[in-house]
């Protein structure tokens, strides 16, 4: 009788354990699946956007967008030949490093400018070439963590100063 006590005891430890081992297990599936594919809220407005006004701000436009983990985002923007497009965007999302790789194609699918991985970033340049242009923003290398982005852009349209 004393082997049967023992191996119902061996037998309550390893159910014991086993449960232990699954709610761990479901503990860390469920944080990767909240991580992932639950809003990371929004950013809203760029600290930096102010600067990029040069007095007009009905030129700006903010946009606030999700981009999932192991993903990418994309936005599109129609500039005019002789514009300058002025921008900055911030990232919100992950744990500690919170960045995210943004370039932008020009019309014929070329890359223009490409931003580091940052939690924030302030571009501007001039449009030569008119056409459709697309803001790229890569979260690829992140593993669990979505991102939210606000994305601030003013385009200004040739006025002179103070016009």
């Amino acid at each position: 009788m004393p082997m049967l006590h023992q191996g119902v005891q061996i037998l309550r430890t390893f159910l014991l354990g086993l449960a232990l081992f699954g709610l761990l297990a479901g503990g860390v599936i469920g944080g990767w699946v909240a991580m992932n594919r639950f809003a990371v809220g929004s950013v809203g407005t760029p600290a930096h956007a102010g600067s990029l006004t040069n007095g007009h701000p009905e030129d700006c436009t903010n946009v606030n967008f999700q981009v999932k983990s192991r993903a990418v985002a994309s936005r599109t923007v129609i500039l005019q030949e002789n514009q300058i497009l002025r921008g900055t965007y911030e990232v919100n999302g992950g744990f500690g490093k919170v960045d995210i790789l943004m370039r932008i194609m020009t019309p014929q699918n070329l890359l223009l400018l490409r931003g580091p991985r940052a939690e924030n970033y302030d571009f501007s340049f001039p449009v030569t070439i008119p056409g459709q242009y697309e803001f790229v923003f890569d979260n690829r290398y992140s593993m669990f963590t979505s991102k939210a982005v606000g994305l601030y852009y003013c385009i200004d349209k040739g006025r002179r100063p103070g016009g």
